[in-house]
């Protein structure tokens, strides 16, 4: 590599290097054991930069590693030099990474492709250089290896070799510490969003509220770790039961974050408001200001009095079933979803009697959308007849019949999406009033 031109290498591995001393074989081989242990890639490529200017004895050595956010190369380790960042267009560097050939230039202000500006930014004079790419084990360029100033004569072809066997142990070196922090960060997520689900879990409700004449029970199974469902079950300060059943669009961490903060608001909202509607029309607002056109919410809240009586809102949640032994009937969403329009009605719709031994069914779409493999739908068709037979279980146990049956008809251990089922049961006698289905 004598000529007064510059010269673009062909890739050579490390045992063209056959010209390398005891001492030389030596550094390399500490880089090696120094690559194998060391997980700090600072000091791993500081080490490899100081060994190419022992190794090459040449004045300066540079790491440019490619950022592929702003499409550059950025000087990692410029010993004796500041930050550096070029495009992939500019300077030797640039063109050895975007051909990923070594790349060697004997007189530098002679080569046009030589950066002089950053000779001028720091005062230093390049004369020669020696550049490589730094592969990973795909041989894609990950970033560049540069000695510059070679201390007496000229870069030789055992340089070059040198080189090259450098700069794959610092690619290798890249490349590792990227799959350390993907797995680091892999870890330190599934571990957040476990914590996330805990949280989730410790929201639902472990055993119903007591209110005399009302029996209720709740179940909830997430698609992936984090699910977008929830339920919830409490007294409210006028001894009713308040019963939220909600459904945030998708799944996962950021379905759960939008609706946890649902049923913060709804729980919160439901200290002062006395009507379900009231309470969904000002979540509603909250959400528009919050998520509009990102994130919607099918929701159904209901107050229900010791005596069965039922006031209720749905907002995009149904179908809801009314069940009194094998009578059904359905009643559907009164409201859009939440997060949609920009105001929803404050009227809840008509309130409903429950009569004695009466069901109300708030199922998630999960449960009424589950397919089999014919890409048939579980329906209300599907919940009904889980039920059918049975008119005078408890809600618990007709939650483990829909349970069952869901399983049976889509064949799966994890649901494709998040399945939730509230069931509450008027016990004893009523007098009726409102729309009775008894």
């Amino acid at each position: 590599m004598a000529e007064s031109r510059s010269t673009e290498q062909s890739s050579t591995d490390g045992s063209a290097a056959h010209g390398l001393s005891t001492a030389q074989l030596k550094t390399v081989l500490q880089v090696s054991r120094a690559l194998s242990v060391t997980t700090d890639l600072d000091a791993l490529l500081h080490r490899i930069a100081e060994a190419t200017t022992a190794l090459l004895s040449c004045e300066r050595a540079s790491i440019f590693l490619y950022d592929a956010r702003s499409n550059q190369l950025w000087s990692k380790v410029a010993l004796q030099s500041k930050e550096i960042r070029l495009s992939l267009d500019q300077g030797v560097a640039g063109h050895c990474f975007r051909h990923n050939v070594p790349v060697h230039v004997p007189d530098a202000y002679a080569d046009p492709r030589f950066a002089k500006e950053f000779d001028r930014q720091t005062g230093f004079r390049t004369r020669d250089l020696l550049a490589s790419p730094m592969v990973d084990w795909d041989d894609r360029p990950v970033g560049v290896l540069q000695a510059l100033n070679k201390a007496a004569g000229g870069f030789t072809d055992d340089d070059c070799a040198l080189l090259r066997l450098l700069a794959d142990q610092a690619g290798v070196a890249v490349q590792r510490w990227h799959l350390q922090q993907s797995a680091i960060q892999s870890t330190s997520l599934r571990h957040e969003m476990r914590l996330a689900r805990r949280v989730q879990e410790s929201v639902i409700p472990r055993t119903p509220p007591q209110v005399p004449g009302l029996v209720a029970a709740g179940w909830m199974q997430t698609a992936s770790i984090n699910g977008g469902d929830c339920y919830d079950l409490w007294q409210l300060p006028s001894g009713d039961l308040a019963v939220l059943v909600a459904d945030a669009s998708g799944h996962g961490l950021p379905a759960a974050l939008v609706i946890a903060q649902v049923r913060a608001l709804v729980r919160t909202l439901c200290e002062t408001e006395l009507e379900p509607a009231a309470v969904l029309n000002r979540v509603n607002r909250r959400l528009n200001e919050d998520f509009r056109h990102v994130r919607f919410v099918t929701a159904f809240l209901a107050f229900i009095s010791s005596n069965g009586i039922v006031r209720w809102c749905s907002a995009g949640q149904g179908p809801i079933l009314l069940r009194h032994g094998d009578n059904v009937r359905s009643i559907n969403a009164n409201l859009p979803p939440l997060g949609i329009v920009d105001a929803i009605s404050t009227e809840s719709a008509p309130a409903i009697q429950l009569g004695e031994r009466g069901f109300l069914i708030i199922p998630s779409d999960g449960i009424v959308e589950a397919f089999n493999a014919d890409e048939e739908q579980f329906g209300e068709q599907g919940l009904v007849a889980a039920l059918n037979g049975s008119p005078f279980i408890e809600p618990a146990t007709a939650i483990e019949r829909v349970i069952s049956a869901v399983k049976q008809w889509d064949r799966r251990d994890d649901p494709a999406d998040d399945q939730t089922l509230v069931i509450v049961q008027k016990v004893g006698a009523v007098e009726p009033a409102g729309n009775s289905i008894g």
